[in-house]
C-alpha cells in the first residue's frame, strides 16, 4: 500500500513538473508554484525510497538520485526569479534520470542472473558469512 502511494506522488510530482513547466514557459502566473509542489513531491518520494543495502553501485546510483532532486530545487528558484537558465538544468536532470534508471535496472538483472548461476547451497554460505557473528 505505501509503496503504491510512493509511485501515485512519483508520478503526481513528475506530471506537475511536466505541465507547470509549459506553463512557466507560456508566462502563466501560478505556474512557478506548480513546479514548486512538484519538485517536493519528487524529493519527498526520492528521500522516503533511498536504497540501504550494501551494494556501492546501488548506493551511487542513489547519491545520484538526490543530486538530480537538488537540480530540481535549483530549477525551481531560478523560475521564480524570472531566469530562464532554468530550462538547461531540467534538460540536465532529465538527462541523469535516464541515466540512472538504465543503470540500476541493468545492474539489478545483472545481481539476479548471478543469483541464479550460483547453487542453493552456496548462496545460503554466503548469506551466513554476511551475518554478523552474534547472528549466527
Amino acid at each position: 500500500m505505501i509503496k503504491d502511494l510512493r509511485n501515485i506522488s512519483y508520478m503526481l510530482g513528475a506530471v506537475l513538473l511536466l505541465v507547470s513547466a509549459v506553463l512557466v514557459m507560456e508566462h502563466v502566473q501560478y505556474g512557478n508554484y506548480l513546479f514548486a509542489i512538484g519538485v517536493a513531491l519528487i524529493i519527498l518520494n526520492k528521500l522516503s525510497s533511498q536504497y540501504r543495502g550494501t551494494d556501492f553501485r546501488l548506493r551511487r546510483m542513489n547519491r545520484y538520485n538526490l543530486f538530480s532532486a537538488i537540480i530540481l530545487v535549483g530549477c525551481s528558484y531560478l523560475q521564480f526569479h524570472d531566469n530562464n537558465s532554468w530550462v538547461v538544468l531540467l534538460l540536465l536532470v532529465a538527462i541523469l534520470e535516464l541515466f540512472i534508471s538504465l543503470r540500476i535496472s541493468t545492474h539489478e538483472k545483472a545481481i539476479k542472473a548471478a543469483m541464479k548461476e550460483t547453487p542453493p547451497s552456496e548462496q545460503q554460505e554466503q548469506s551466513d558469512t554476511s551475518k554478523p557473528e552474534k547472528l549466527r
